[in-house]
């Protein structure tokens, strides 16, 4: 069954709990052997980002209904919405610092001209 991926307690220590620092995460999320998703090495990198600025971002995130109300499908596990209250937004960080002006990027610079 899909919805029992990833979650057999002999391979992952309290497999019920959401842990995103969970170590030897060899979740199926992805898919598998030849079936493996092919822009896995992209999504990985661009969630971990997209997920720190979200928590970093966030003031005060809170469940509405804890736990959410989940879908009553046998076959495929997940609430059926997350809705969170926030106190506020705080502004985003920039990690490094802008480009001069007239600077272009080194990735927009090997792109061909057309």
């Amino acid at each position: 069954m899909l919805a029992s991926g990833s979650r057999d307690p002999d391979f992952v220590p309290d497999s019920d709990r959401f842990d995103p620092d969970r170590e030897h995460n060899e979740h199926l999320g992805f898919g598998g052997g030849i079936h493996y998703c092919f822009g896995a090495p992209l999504a990985r990198p661009e969630t971990q980002i997209a997920l720190t600025q979200l928590a970093h971002r966030l003031k005060n995130p809170r469940l509405v209904a804890d736990p959410p109300p989940y879908r009553a499908s046998p076959s495929l596990r997940g609430p059926r919405h997350l809705l969170v209250e926030i106190d506020g937004i705080n502004p985003a960080h920039h990690d490094h610092a802008p480009h001069p002006p007239g600077h272009t990027p080194p990735y927009v610079d090997s792109w061909p001209s057309r």
